[in-house]
């Protein structure tokens, strides 16, 4: 069943993105600004008084407006249903602007005006620690092979994004594999279970999705398969992460993507409220357990028009809606995550969040953990990006690492990115614990650990 489900939906999924009469892709809308009338002179004037200099309009302003990132979970989803935020200027150019395979290999006229478009990338990287070499224990993640190269990444995507303004039929069809698909393999997907660490793959997206002109002035998305999650700041694809590495709430306290459904609400241009059920953490259109129907919620609040400020709650509730430490699972999760974004100016973003969980019934009692951490992102110029990652995570008992400790890290980074099409992302980063849980290949023998990488990122 599980086999014909997954077949059938990548047939319709073909089936309906190929058909002309869907429509076009239509740019993301970016804010609007009046021209000036154009001077007009009197009725039977001689030429002589005709303006003679021509009439200049003010060019739309859009860093105040710049909103999301594009290496960011917010980013990625923003790209994938409606094509992308309007008003990147700095930063790095999102994957599917680049577009090597649409315009330099002709893919485009495949695809006609379909609305459809295919994007890719590659990474890979080193990180030496000083706890040893191997697989690391704890962290960082997803770079987890301590003083080893690694391929983290192949992708393909192939997508059809929403048109915003009319109903409209869409999917997204994403495959990746590497040592991050082994990592994040799905219960049921191609490459579970992963059988070599370095190497895995899977399809991170297979779903279908339509804009409903419904409710209110601006619609709702509606999306139905399997997906990535819309819980978190740091997306598990290279493209959509600001760092090489990953934070702690990012792996211990989210599932970075299930099988289920998705609406997005677009209540007004500022507010929009996500509602959807999951089949249970990290699936592939199979249960994670036999009663694992969960719930996942978000609200997304810009204080502005000029979208500067945005506060972000969310729920994710229900049996094994998480993972848990090897043996220390319990009967049911519940997840509460709060955030707030904020761009100071068109060069600097600050992104405070804080994940708090509880899981009922485990081995150890009523299993809790906390999170806070801070991302700041400097723009230096059109290819420097500096960054800053300072976290706190507490594991009160130790349902979520297997140590039932309090963690910390400090994360320095860099982004050049001095073609549209090649981000490279060194790091250097310090992990404490406030007990033994770092070391190589699940030793737990170290209080803090020293880790470097550098990740070299292509985007087609």
């Amino acid at each position: 069943m599980k086999i014909r489900w997954s077949v059938g939906l990548l047939g319709l999924i073909l089936g309906w993105g190929m058909i002309p009469a869907l429509g076009q892709e239509i740019p993301p809308p970016r804010p609007f600004v009046p021209e000036p009338p154009e001077a007009q002179p009197p009725q039977n004037a001689p030429a002589a008084t005709m303006p003679t200099t021509p009439v200049t309009t003010t060019p739309p302003t859009t860093s105040a407006g710049r909103g999301l990132e594009a290496e960011s979970l917010p980013g990625e989803l923003s790209e994938d249903i409606s094509g992308g935020a309007s008003g990147l200027l700095l930063g790095p150019t999102p994957a599917s602007q680049v577009r090597f395979l649409m315009d330099g290999l002709g893919v485009r006229n495949l695809f006609g005006d379909s609305g459809i478009r295919m994007f890719g990338w590659v990474e890979g990287g080193y990180t030496g620690a000083s706890t040893g070499t191997g697989i690391l224990s704890v962290e960082p993640r997803l770079n987890r092979f301590g003083n080893n190269f690694l391929l983290n990444q192949i992708g393909l995507t192939i997508q059809k994004p929403l048109k915003q303004d009319q109903f409209d039929i869409g999917f997204n069809i994403r495959y990746f594999a590497g040592a991050d698909a082994a990592l994040g393999a799905a219960k049921g997907g191609i490459g579970y279970p992963p059988g070599n660490p370095r190497f895995g793959q899977d399809f991170r997206d297979l779903y279908l999705s339509a804009h409903l002109p419904i409710i209110t002035e601006r619609g709702m998305d509606f999306k139905i398969g399997r997906m990535n999650t819309i819980i978190g700041y740091n997306g598990f694809l290279a493209p959509y992460s600001p760092f090489y590495s990953n934070d702690y709430q990012f792996f211990y306290s989210q599932d970075g993507a299930f099988t289920g459904f998705l609406t997005d609400l677009h209540v007004s241009n500022r507010l929009d409220v996500w509602n959807g059920m999951t089949l249970g953490a990290n699936t592939f259109f199979t249960l994670r357990s036999r009663e694992s129907y969960c719930y996942i919620g978000q609200v997304n609040y810009w204080l502005t028009d000029e979208k500067k400020t945005r506060l972000t709650g969310s729920i994710y509730a229900g049996p094994n809606a998480i993972f848990a430490a090897p043996g220390l699972a319990g009967t049911y999760d519940t997840v509460v995550e709060l955030r707030l974004q904020q761009d100071w100016n068109r060069y600097f973003t600050q992104v405070l969040q804080n994940n708090m969980g509880w899981d009922s019934n485990t081995p150890v009692g009523t299993g809790s953990w906390y999170g806070l951490y801070l991302i700041n992102i400097w723009h230096l110029n059109q290819e420097v990006d500096a960054l800053t990652r300072l976290e706190w995570f507490d594991d009160v008992n130790g349902t979520r690492t297997g140590i039932a400790t309090n963690y910390s890290e400090a994360t320095l980074g860099l982004n050049w990115h001095p073609v549209k099409y090649l981000d490279i992302r060194p790091e250097i980063r310090g992990d404490f614990s406030g007990a033994p849980a770092f070391g190589v290949d699940g030793a737990h023998t170290h209080t803090s650990q020293l880790s470097g990488g550098v990740s070299f990122l292509v985007k087609f």
